[in-house]
């Protein structure tokens, strides 16, 4: 699957449409593709802002357990995304441990992955793993691929050793930082550890 093709899927799912139905941007670069789906949830987010207000106070004084039922209540990663976003960040990881990680892959996909960084690093490693796991069995490359900018060293060790490496290498052909590219290198054994300098470099080239 083409970074564009994923992007797509994840534009679909956030309009609540079938993936064919958007094949007409096919040719669009995936990183437009996502700014265009940031648009859509953002939008969502401030029509829903009232509604999520009373949620958001809700989970803020429940138990984490509950607030988390509550959080996944009617299956809804894009609400849980948007939640994750406004919650203080040590209440957003208790909130997440108790999450599936099926459905934080689901919700990562929603997230500004970059803002989040505290959020992802305080998962548990096994946890950040079967998410990561989760994303390679989705061919959710783009969303792997910022998981993978920001990951701890811890986490990025525990991908490393316990994915797939053309899974590895799917995720890494979405990454344009050369420095997150290296750091993978630095601790991937070989001949991934070569595979991913010779994306670094192809990134550097272009």
């Amino acid at each position: 699957m083409t970074t564009s093709a994923v992007a797509i899927s994840r534009l679909a799912a956030a309009l609540e449409v079938p993936d064919e139905r958007l094949s007409f941007l096919a040719d669009r670069p995936a990183a437009d593709i996502d700014t265009f789906r940031r648009l859509v949830t953002g939008y969502f987010f401030d029509a829903t802002a009232d509604g999520l207000g009373m949620i958001l106070a809700a989970v803020r004084v429940l138990p984490a357990p509950v607030a988390a039922k509550v959080a996944t209540h009617n299956d809804s990663v894009l609400m849980t995304a948007h939640l994750a976003s406004v919650l203080d960040i040590p209440r957003a990881i208790s909130v997440a441990r108790r999450l599936r990680p099926e459905f934080l892959a689901r919700a990562a996909a929603f997230l500004d992955l970059q803002r989040s960084a505290e959020l992802i690093a305080g998962l548990p490693v096994d946890m950040s793993l079967a998410v990561s796991r989760e994303l390679a069995a989705r061919e959710d490359w783009l969303t792997l691929g910022s998981i993978i900018e920001i990951a701890t060293d811890e986490q990025l060790t525990a991908c490393l050793r316990g994915l797939d490496a053309d899974a590895l290498l799917h995720a890494a052909r979405t990454v344009a930082d050369t420095a997150t590219l290296e750091r993978a290198a630095a601790v991937a054994a070989e001949p991934l550890a070569t595979q991913l300098r010779d994306i670094a470099a192809a990134v550097t080239e272009a």
